[in-house]
């Protein structure tokens, strides 16, 4: 150990008789670092968001949804005897998956609260008890919706927790809340749900926490009753898989049921949460290998760099080196003195980096809005790294310092 501490502290003088010129050196070391680290924080906190949005929608989940079509679209599918997403669909799907271990559907529809005093705008919509199970929810108060209010059409509703506190009184369980033309019991209250920074969101969904749940009944469409809502179109059906390895081969099923069932014609839309937590991933691997690539290139201007000074400071240092050989020194020595002399320049510049990095990322998930998370991994990978640069780029002066003859460094002026 001692032996250990006497090379630093040789290595630690023979640096600093060139202050400026080291520091120039670890300079490049600490971009290098630092670049690496901002990648490797980026790419994981994008990850981790894009991981909590799949996983909000329902990893084991397939969406089908409603498309909007033009005019010329809509005549051409009414043609063809399609009419959109429908009751008959539900069925289809109910009656011939597999792999399917819940089918559920919803129906937006045009409404406001009356009566409630207060101005406000939630989305309203029809949906069947089975919602509750494939989108996760959980409840702050009461209960979600039964099938058994279906079948009663009975007159009650959920509320999302935002439109819940913006009734005040109206909005908790028990209360009648006005909707449209009819009364409906509050009968339960959706715990908050984060949902983000609308900003940050990379997958379209549905902001729960504004959201008022009506039992799926032919009488929620007649007291509801508008032009849109009396159809029998869905907006959205959401089939739950019974395991992520199914999800693939349940979407073609999918596919082709619904390709069957509207005859070619696609007015609707399958989405598959899992095949798009693969392209997000497929796509923040190519951006961190292009950051990589920009931290590689940091990493190795500052190893070229202190291989600069190594090889200055052989050149300057000829002398110094015929002595310690003639004094007994072996080649290995000399070796070990100027990798220790390289590798103690790496180090400080890892360090430094690493500092340096923690206050960039911050700085730049507090302008950005980015999310970003600092690992130990993050801050490991690049001061590895940049200990096998000192290791690469120390290595050649180190030989060289190592080859010079005793006797004719010793004449060196």
């Amino acid at each position: 150990m001692s032996k250990i501490l006497l090379l630093i502290d040789v290595a630690r003088r023979s640096l600093f008789v060139h202050k400026l010129r080291s520091f120039l050196s670890v300079l490049g070391v600490v971009c290098g670092v630092m670049a690496v680290m901002s990648m490797i924080s980026t790419g994981e906190g994008a990850r981790e968001e894009v991981l909590q949005q799949i996983e909000e929608m329902g990893i084991t989940n397939i969406y089908i949804n409603r498309l909007a079509l033009t005019e010329e679209q809509l005549k051409s599918a009414r043609e063809k005897r399609s009419y959109g997403l429908s009751w008959f669909d539900v069925g289809r799907l109910q009656e011939s998956g597999l792999f399917f271990r819940e089918v559920a559907a919803l129906r937006e529809v045009t409404a406001t609260p009356l009566g409630t005093g207060r101005t406000i705008l939630p989305k309203i919509v029809l949906c069947t008890a089975g919602y509750a199970k494939v989108m996760g929810l959980t409840l702050a108060e009461g209960r979600f919706l039964h099938d058994r209010d279906m079948t009663a059409r009975s007159m009650v509703c959920v509320l999302g927790a935002r439109i819940a506190r913006s009734l005040g009184r109206e909005g908790r369980t028990g209360s009648t809340l006005r909707i449209g033309d009819a009364l409906y019991k509050v009968v339960g209250i959706l715990a908050e749900q984060d949902i983000g920074r609308p900003e940050k969101i990379k997958i379209a969904r549905d902001n729960l926490n504004e959201m008022i749940f009506l039992p799926f009944s032919q009488t929620g469409a007649e007291v509801l009753s508008t032009e849109e809502t009396t159809q029998a179109h869905l907006t959205r059906i959401i089939v739950q898989v019974d395991s992520q390895a199914h999800v693939f081969p349940a979407a073609r099923l999918i596919d082709r049921i619904m390709d069957v069932a509207h005859n070619t014609v696609k007015d609707y839309q399958v989405v598959v949460p899992l095949e798009l937590l693969r392209q997000s991933l497929q796509t923040q691997r190519i951006f961190n290998i292009v950051l990589a690539v920009i931290g590689g290139i940091s990493l190795l201007v500052g190893g070229i760099g202190i291989m600069n000074i190594m090889l200055a400071t052989v050149s300057e240092r000829k002398r110094e080196i015929g002595i310690r050989r003639a004094v007994g020194a072996t080649r290995k020595d000399i070796i070990i003195q100027f990798l220790t002399e390289s590798i103690l320049l790496t180090v400080t510049g890892g360090i430094l980096g690493i500092v340096s990095g923690i206050v960039f990322v911050v700085v730049m998930e507090m302008l950005t809005g980015w999310s970003i998370r600092i690992t130990i991994g993050s801050m490991l990978i690049p001061f590895i790294l940049a200990v096998m640069t000192g290791v690469f780029f120390g290595l050649y002066p180190a030989l060289q310092a190592a080859r010079l003859d005793p006797i004719k460094a010793l004449r060196t002026l």
